[in-house]
């Protein structure tokens, strides 16, 4: 007997998906002729469906294709019911009792479950079909406009007229998305002719076979995982923390003891004490930290398993990821001050420079996150507005930048110019610094695009020496804290949280891909690498 041979590992590779492509697809659609035969297998278009589904893709089933299948399967039956009435003739005439069978009385019966059944399909969408449509395919197939064609017979005076049906649902297709937002599954070049002859971009198509390799045999690493984690969590924020439903990183630990440090430091003589102090709102993912990957049991499997039909949608890739995350956040603290008069005063302040860092654990599925969790407390500071000296202030920069995936800057002095490609993106940031004695500016352009450059914005801090933070003479007095406060710029900047309002500005400005890419190996930075002012 002979059999199908499976695909290679190289053609697997030419039939998947590039991550450009994934991240448009909006929708895979069902030609009557997926299956070959026309006669669907209902449960196994169901397993497809949830795997889409947990990938963000639509599962489209066209109305003209469903009637198709169930036409076929209609026919199907007569020939069994045909059959089985013949055969109970026979055995009835050897003196055999045999009932009839059960089931379906009649034709339209067969027609009108096998039409139930496929509407009953979680996550799988019928595409009705529409009057203009429906006129537009009748009249492509009656006056032979491509793509209808004569098939059936050489003299073209007894071939039959085709072409109507599909004429018609890929308009309708062509209504809800753009060729390169379906994949079409289908087993013949028909789709094809239709889009080449309306000379239209041809969508993506594969036969029912090549689907898994194409879309779901895909493995998480590190890079993507940072990627994915900063989607999810840019998608939830802001994030009010009082909520029960918001955003759960888990208990947060940290800020009463830091408030009750400033307020100690910040001895105004009216002798404040902190009676407790909590985040209240997550505002806005700051960083990404180190993430480790760990394959989950399905993607451990060293040997595919040589049973399973290549066109069985498999079991899904499980997958966990551990980030260390940075948000910004804002608080509120309950403190009591003694007034001149020796009364206390009992007052609600409100605090709008916090940095929480968070360990989380995000569960993967198809490279898609489908769960988050905390398994340790998340830790708040305050984040300074002013540093005792210069360099501390170029530390904390330094670290904050850091937190950008592609972005990596030794650590002491900053250089005069950095470029940094921001793998799995178009997007590369340029830092440009300045200084003028202990004073220096950092300002950051973030740019994309590749030939065609665009610059997205310009953003930038500013480190200053405060002369007023020397008492004294000049002689006799000393140096007091506080000497280098900092100021940020740009346009929509988190300015109360300082420096750190930098990095949560650039993770909110790249376009983050949903699927894997190959990340670019990261080049040194050097001065030559300038972007195009166009």
């Amino acid at each position: 007997m002979a059999r199908t041979p499976r695909p290679r590992p190289a053609d697997q590779a030419q039939v998947r998906l590039t991550p450009q492509d994934l991240e448009k697809l909006k929708a895979v659609v069902l030609d009557a002729n997926a299956y070959g035969h026309a006669r669907p297998d209902l449960d196994q278009l169901g397993r497809w469906a949830q795997r889409l589904a947990g990938m963000g893709v639509e599962t489209w089933v066209p109305e003209p294709v469903a009637w198709e299948w169930a036409e076929h399967l209609a026919s199907d039956w007569q020939v069994l019911k045909g059959a089985a009435r013949n055969e109970r003739k026979r055995l009835q005439s050897a003196g055999l009792d045999i009932p009839a069978p059960a089931g379906y009385a009649t034709r339209d019966d067969v027609i009108t479950a096998v039409l139930e059944n496929l509407a009953k399909i979680p996550n799988v969408k019928i595409i009705k079909l529409t009057g203009r449509s429906a006129i537009e395919g009748l009249k492509d197939q009656v006056l032979l406009r491509p793509p209808a064609k004569r098939k059936g017979a050489k003299d073209p005076a007894e071939a039959i007229k085709t072409g109507a049906s599909d004429s018609a649902w890929l308009r309708d297709i062509l209504e809800l998305a753009d060729p390169d937002e379906v994949l079409i599954v289908t087993s013949d070049g028909d789709v094809r002719a239709a889009f080449e002859a309306w000379k239209k971009p041809v969508p993506n198509l594969r036969k029912l076979e090549e689907l898994r390799p194409t879309l779901f045999d895909l493995s998480v690493d590190d890079g993507h995982a940072r990627s994915a984690i900063i989607r999810y969590l840019t998608a939830r924020l802001p994030a009010d923390q009082q909520d029960e439903d918001a955003l759960d990183i888990g208990r947060i630990v940290g800020l009463e003891a830091a408030f009750t440090r400033k307020l100690e430091e910040e001895d105004t003589g009216l002798s404040p004490s902190s009676y407790g102090a909590s985040v209240t709102g997550l505002v806005a993912l700051a960083g990404i930290g180190v993430v480790h990957v760990e394959a989950g049991e399905s993607a451990k499997q060293a040997l595919p398993d040589r049973r399973r039909e290549p066109t069985d949608p498999g079991t899904v890739n499980r997958e966990t990821a551990d980030a260390m995350v940075f948000f910004l956040a804002t608080g509120e603290a309950t403190i009591q001050r003694l007034l001149h008069g020796g009364d206390p005063e009992v007052a609600v302040v409100p605090i709008s420079n916090v940095l929480v860092r968070a360990n989380l654990t995000f569960q993967f599925a198809d490279g898609v996150i489908v769960s988050m969790s905390a398994d340790t407390d998340a830790t708040a500071i305050l984040l300074e507005r002013a540093f005792d000296e210069s360099d501390e202030a170029e530390t904390d920069l330094i670290d904050a930048l850091n937190t950008v995936p592609g972005i990596v800057l030794e650590d002491g002095v900053l250089g005069d110019r950095q470029r940094f490609g921001i793998p799995g993106t178009s997007a590369h940031v340029v830092i440009d610094v300045t200084r003028d004695g202990e004073d220096w500016t950092a300002e950051i352009n973030l740019w994309h695009g590749n030939d065609e450059e665009d610059l997205v914005g310009t953003i930038g801090v500013e480190c200053e020496y405060n002369a007023d933070t020397w008492w004294g003479g000049s002689r006799d007095g000393f140096q007091g804290p506080d000497a280098y406060p900092i100021a940020v710029y740009g346009d929509e900047l988190h300015e109360r949280h300082g420096i750190w309002s930098l990095p949560a500005w650039l993770i909110e400005h790249i376009t983050w891909p949903r699927f894997p890419a190959l990340a670019a190996e990261m080049q040194p930075a050097t001065a030559e690498d300038e972007p195009t002012d166009t």
